[in-house]
């Protein structure tokens, strides 16, 4: 589950056509929700903090290059649209993904990813909380924990 989710949220690779609008910088919070292939829910509410600047945002968005061998991003104003395939340990997987920026501090997110074992379907809501925790650095992902920032990789460490 945590490697699909995984990929669904931060999925992408070499993009075509659209950029995507620029989110705020500073803290981010993504609340996902997956289902999986057989309809039960996986996962909900999985909350995870993120640390953004103008050079990280669309790594969040877009990363993982090397895994995608087609990726096209299509959309304007409010809403985008991301499908491609995708190389990941368990084989071939496709995306369709949409984002939907209500604002520069607001974005939704519904994916649906297929690999060998099904369709799995996640939902997440990404919000703007203001300055990033102390401590963190732009690129930093993690977790709260007791009200303290709990680091569980860099975007731009390629060991994360």
């Amino acid at each position: 589950m945590a490697s699909g989710l995984v990929l669904a949220v931060s999925l992408a690779g070499w993009a075509q056509a659209a950029d995507l609008p620029a989110r705020a910088p500073g803290l981010w919070r993504s609340s996902t929700s997956v289902t999986g292939p057989d309809g039960q829910t996986v996962a909900r509410d999985v909350v995870t903090l993120t640390c953004i600047d103008p050079a990280t945002d669309q790594a969040f968005l877009l990363s993982g290059q090397s895994r995608c061998s087609k990726l096209n991003i299509s959309g304007a104003g409010a809403d985008y649209k991301i499908n491609g395939t995708c190389a990941q340990p368990g084989g071939t997987v496709t995306i369709d993904e949409t984002l939907h920026y209500a604002s520069h501090k607001d974005v939704q997110l519904k994916a649906d990813v297929h690999d060998a074992a099904g369709e799995m379907s996640l939902t997440s809501a990404l919000q703007w909380q203001g300055l990033c925790l102390p401590g963190m650095q732009p690129g930093d992902e993690g977790r709260e924990v007791n009200g303290a920032f709990v680091k569980t990789g860099n975007i731009n460490d390629p060991q994360s």
